[in-house]
């Protein structure tokens, strides 16, 4: 008897609840998993803790599934190709998608963008690619914002898809990362806390939106760099608009002084009664650590926020070990490795003979 051949629809799996299009491009993404944190529950005093991992996505972080909508999207525009800035994630998702629908693209990064992201996109082969100065670590609001124009003018006058990972620039594509929502959803996850990396404030606008659409009484918490955290201040009372002059953070991926989604996401939080948490640059790298030391869970310091905003929480009594509390998990650790070669001690070589030396040696350490 013959097997029946089976294939993913990733986030097209959830079509009736997402934008109509006539393509589908994907590479299966979605349907991550949703694991429970036993021992490092147990360390921080919250038993009922659960990891999102979006770095099991195709190309390793929750992007793909917005890569995944906004190609299709642009592929039944009739779109000539696409433009997008990125500080890594979403520009290898892009391309990749791209490529498999065959649309080129033009990718604005940030200067600083981490090698493990870049070589990706350059290896993908099908973007052009340029580091543009004020943005990212150390940038400014004027240049972000003079930037986001300079693109969204471009996709108009040469007919490209604007693949901006913002609802502001592009809100149906932004809907693809409402699948994440309808996950925890399918999976029972009700009246939880579930804390989301921020930066431009896209993904938790993404987020909320998906469990006001399935009626899920979850709260979500922006989690976000104290050096650059103007959503997460803004809902704390500290300043009047969700916007910063500069940021001062290493945590790549979320260094946007003036995020595009910042009223949206602060607005979505609010209404799920949730808030917002900043954590220190070295908190995050230390939570990063542990996530890897405890659950075998390796995540980019971006993804590690997460953690070290619900380890604050838990230490300031915001949350209560009774609480069950998710960890949106954005991307993998390969991502972004220079904060893991600050601390490693690299590997002694020593020859044959000497192993079963060694061998006993760290035996006497067990």
């Amino acid at each position: 008897m013959a097997n029946k051949l089976t294939y993913s629809k990733g986030i097209f799996h959830y079509a009736d609840e997402l934008p109509h299009t006539g393509s589908q491009i994907s590479l299966g993404e979605g349907n991550t998993p949703t694991i429970p944190l036993k021992r490092l529950g147990e360390h921080i005093g919250l038993p009922n803790l659960y990891a999102k991992l979006e770095s099991s996505n195709p190309t390793g972080s929750y992007k793909d599934r917005v890569a995944a909508m906004s190609i299709s999207l642009a592929v039944d525009a009739g779109k000539l190709g696409w433009i997008a800035t990125s500080s890594g994630n979403a520009g290898t998702s892009l391309a990749a998608y791209a490529n498999r629908a065959g649309l080129p693209g033009f990718l604005v990064v940030v200067p600083n963008i981490p090698r493990e992201k870049l070589l990706p996109i350059l290896g993908l082969g099908n973007a052009r690619v340029m580091k543009v100065s004020g943005i990212g670590d150390k940038g400014d609001a004027k240049s972000e914002t003079s930037i986001f124009d300079t693109v969204q003018s471009a996709a108009d006058k040469y007919g490209l898809y604007l693949g901006v990972t913002a609802h502001k620039f592009n809100d149906q594509g932004m809907r693809g990362a409402d699948t994440i929502s309808y996950e925890l959803d399918d999976a029972g996850f009700d009246q939880s806390v579930v804390y989301v990396p921020t930066g431009g404030g896209g993904l938790a606008s993404a987020i909320c939106r998906g469990f006001k659409t399935r009626n899920s009484k979850n709260r979500v918490v922006v989690a976000q760099p104290a050096g650059c955290s103007p959503i997460a201040s803004y809902l704390q009372g500290d300043i009047n608009q969700p916007a910063i002059t500069n940021c001062d953070t290493k945590i790549s991926g979320l260094q946007l002084p003036s995020p595009p989604d910042g009223g949206l996401a602060a607005d979505y939080i609010r209404k799920s009664d949730g808030w917002g948490t900043t954590a220190l640059d070295d908190e995050t790298f230390a939570s990063q650590h542990l996530l890897s030391r405890m659950e075998g869970i390796f995540v980019e310091p971006a993804s590690a926020i997460s953690l070290a905003a619900v380890i604050n929480d838990r230490k300031n009594g915001r949350l209560k070990p009774s609480d069950t509390v998710v960890l949106i998990l954005t991307a993998t650790g390969i991502k972004d490795l220079n904060s893991v070669e600050e601390i490693v001690t690299p590997p002694n070589k020593i020859d044959a003979n000497d192993l079963p030396k060694a061998i006993n040696s760290w035996t006497l350490d067990l």
